[in-house]
């Protein structure tokens, strides 16, 4: 009787929940620590403006299924393919079918996949296919700088590779939840029923299900109950949220995904680097290390939110960024730039070219079908310093800019 009670109990749970979830229209996706997803979507009844704006993101964008929309690479004859070498070749063709990569070797087709998941947005694209329940990567990317299809970075040109697994820690830092099944060393196979693509709003403030009922089911409550405000987060767990996915390489001592905003990030991994020294920093994944090396950081009590405004797109618009430097780098302050006047120069616009460089990754390499135009990923340091070299270039720049203005 006792068993038969506790049944019972479970069953019309799970009747209350699944009739919650209909009427919420929540996705059925679980975090690992059980609680459930209520989807962008649902925050747009109280926060419209902030997912309008979010949804313009390169967070948002990180990862997609692939569509001719979401796809940037271009399908036109001539345009679509890439010549691995004298033997190998890949077209990526547009079909009613989908999107598909095909290989062909000595001319004959030998191989057709199809583009599943988009993963990256502005600054490059590369391509995942499902093969069952296990994810790899495909072999040709896209470079949006050059408008050019490229080997995916790190794959041979000597001969074809489809099949790189995507192993779930990648997965982790593109999207806001997806479920790894299978043994304990089969990395690559997934749940595709439990996938939210992109970072989206409850990857910073957690599965928002409950939350979402309960401000809908006491519309007079002003304290946002079940979820979590980063803003109101200590300084070292907001940048612990950030350093997640922005902090380089990480070794795992708990399972991926169950890291939530707030949590001590050293308690789910340790990196693999010195965080006192800057000398093995990469441009590309540790932005985290590179800006609490800064003297700007060590000196201050800023965090990346100082900085950045996750919910809006702010990509290479160096003028706002240039003004949150102002904010404390100003006239009335001892640490306001040295740099004389120069013709076209207005220090507030662009702090960064200067103190912040584009500078060449070390990790991430682009081989292009012209080799002659193959380059490492540009991306902007944050360790926040002096830059001579840049400095020059960026001034000889402008007053060239200057003179053909007035000219």
């Amino acid at each position: 009787m006792v068993i038969f009670s506790l049944v019972t109990i479970v069953w019309l749970c799970s009747v209350i929940c699944n009739s919650c979830n209909s009427d919420n229209n929540f996705p059925l996706v679980i975090h690992s620590n059980g609680k459930q997803f209520a989807g962008s979507e649902s925050c747009k009844s109280c926060h419209k403006n902030i997912v309008e704006s979010h949804v313009s993101t390169g967070h948002f964008h990180s990862s997609q299924p692939a569509s001719a929309s979401s796809v940037k690479g271009n399908f036109d004859s001539g345009k679509n393919v890439f010549n691995l070498n004298a033997h190998v070749k890949v077209v990526m063709e547009k079909t009613p079918g989908g999107l598909f990569q095909v290989v062909y070797i000595n001319g004959r087709e030998a191989g057709r996949l199809s583009m599943d998941i988009v993963i990256g947005y502005a600054k490059g694209q590369t391509y995942l296919y499902w093969h069952g329940d296990k994810l790899f990567q495909l072999p040709i990317s896209y470079y949006p700088p050059l408008d050019e299809w490229c080997n995916s970075p790190g794959f041979p040109t000597d001969k074809i590779l489809v099949d790189r697994p995507i192993s779930v820690r990648c997965l982790e830092c593109h999207t806001t939840n997806f479920k790894k099944t299978g043994a304990v060393n089969d990395d690559n196979s997934y749940d595709k029923s439990q996938v939210i693509y992109g970072v989206d709003c409850e990857r910073c403030h957690g599965p928002a299900a409950e939350h979402v009922s309960y401000q809908a089911a006491h519309p007079e409550e002003t304290t946002a109950k079940f979820i979590i405000n980063p803003a109101r987060l200590s300084r070292q767990q907001k940048l612990d949220n950030c350093a997640l996915c922005h902090s380089g390489l990480r070794e795992n001592s708990k399972p991926s995904f169950s890291f939530v905003a707030g949590d001590k990030l050293d308690d789910y991994s340790t990196p693999d680097y010195k965080p006192d020294s800057t000398g093995k920093l990469d441009v590309h994944g540790n932005q985290y290390g590179l800006l609490t090396a800064s003297k700007c950081f060590k000196l201050s009590k800023m965090d990346c939110s100082s900085c950045h405004n996750v919910h809006v797109n702010e990509t290479n618009n160096v003028a706002v960024f240039s003004q949150r430097c102002v904010n404390c780098h100003n006239n009335t302050s001892h640490t306001f730039c040295k740099q004389p006047p120069t013709p076209g120069l207005v220090l507030k616009n662009n702090c960064i070219d200067c103190h912040m460089p584009a500078l060449p990754s070390k990790k991430i390499f682009l081989e292009m079908e012209n080799r002659a135009r193959s380059t490492s990923d540009l991306l902007r340091t944050h360790l926040i310093a002096i830059y001579k070299d840049q400095t020059k270039i960026y001034l000889q720049k402008i007053k060239k800019e200057s003179v053909i203005t007035k000219n």
